[in-house]
C-alpha cells in the first residue's frame, strides 16, 4: 500500500557518510559490515519497491511483514510529525519487523527522492544471515545506534522540561 505526502530532503552518497565524522553518525543506517553489492546479489530474485518522491512505504501502526534495504534514494522516517531520521544508500528500514512478529509498524517512511528498495522477509533474512554472517551484526548495530539515539533525545527532552 502506497501513499503520497509532500517533499522530503535531498540525498547523500553513502560512501561519504560511510567516512563521515561524528555529527553524521545519528543520520546512519547503512550496511557498512557487510557490503551492499554481496547483500544485493544474494537477493537478486527479492521483491523490489520503488517509491516517488513523497509515496508512503508504509505507516505508523500498519501490519509489518518485511523490512528493506534501500537499493538507492532517499526516504524519511517519521514519528508523528517529527523525523526521526534520514535514510539513504545502502540504509535499512523497518528491521523490527523481523525482529518483532506481528507488530504494527512503529513509524512512517516516506520518500524523499525516487526510490528502489529490496524486499526483505523472514524467510529472506535468515537466508542472509546463514550466507552472510556479518549481515545479522550490521542490523543488531542499526538497531542499537537508533536506540542510543533516541536515548540521547529522551534525556535532552527531559533535562529542558
Amino acid at each position: 500500500m502506497l501513499h503520497s505526502l509532500p517533499h522530503a530532503p535531498g540525498t547523500l552518497k553513502p560512501r561519504a557518510l560511510a567516512g563521515a565524522g561524528r555529527e553524521h553518525y545519528a543520520k546512519r543506517a547503512m550496511i557498512t559490515d557487510a557490503a551492499v553489492e554481496d547483500i544485493l546479489t544474494v537477493c537478486k530474485d527479492a521483491r523490489t519497491v520503488a517509491l516517488k518522491p513523497g509515496e508512503v512505504l508504509f505507516r505508523e501502526g500498519d501490519e509489518a511483514y518485511a523490512m528493506y534495504i534501500v537499493r538507492h534514494g532517499t526516504l524519511r522516517i517519521l514519528s508523528g510529525s517529527t523525523i526521526l531520521e534520514t535514510v539513504h544508500d545502502g540504509g535499512l528500514l523497518g528491521e523490527m519487523a523481523i525482529i518483532e512478529e506481528r507488530m504494527p509498524r512503529s513509524a512512517t517512511v516516506i520518500a524523499g527522492t525516487y526510490c528502489e528498495l529490496v524486499e526483505i522477509d523472514v524467510a529472506r533474512f535468515l537466508s542472509l544471515v546463514r550466507n552472510t554472517p556479518a549481515f545479522s551484526l550490521t542490523v543488531l548495530r542499526v538497531i542499537s545506534r537508533r536506540l542510543r539515539v533516541m536515548n540521547r533525545r529522551y534525556r535532552d527532552t527531559a533535562r529542558h522540561s
